[in-house]
């Protein structure tokens, strides 16, 4: 019994050890929250944009789930409002287009202004039609 708490005291030593080595005052600051609901230009094509919007039990988490829309695709003839669903982990990001002619899947990575301030700032993603850039520059 005295060494199982010897080994639960030393995990904790060394977890705690591990946080304050890597930079982060508490163990909150070690999960990261994404801020990014936003209607998101995609950079280089004018009118072109992508409408992220996370129901409000998916905002201040870690992790969850995603509805928006594709706005004015350039090879879209009508031009209209695709819808797509999607997820986050962390800085990852997905999500899968609706589109007339299929469905497209972007996996890509978000960028915040910091470890501090989780607003993003710039996603950078994926998929079979190329990497696309949405940012607000």
């Amino acid at each position: 019994m005295k060494t199982l708490n010897l080994i639960k005291r030393y995990t904790a030593v060394m977890l705690f050890s591990i946080i304050v080595a890597c930079g982060a005052e508490t163990v909150v600051a070690l999960v990261f929250i994404p801020a990014f609901a936003a209607e998101w230009p995609v950079q280089g094509v004018e009118g072109y944009s992508i409408d992220l919007q996370p129901d409000d039990a998916n905002k201040g988490v870690p992790s969850g789930v995603f509805e928006g829309r594709e706005l004015n695709h350039p090879t879209d003839p009508n031009r209209q409002d695709n819808l797509l669903e999607g997820s986050f982990n962390g800085l990852n990001i997905e999500f899968t287009i609706d589109r007339p002619n299929g469905n497209i899947q972007y996996k890509g990575k978000m960028t915040p202004v910091s470890d501090e301030d989780h607003t993003i700032v710039r996603i950078d993603l994926n998929s079979s039609e190329g990497k696309l850039v949405l940012s607000p520059d």
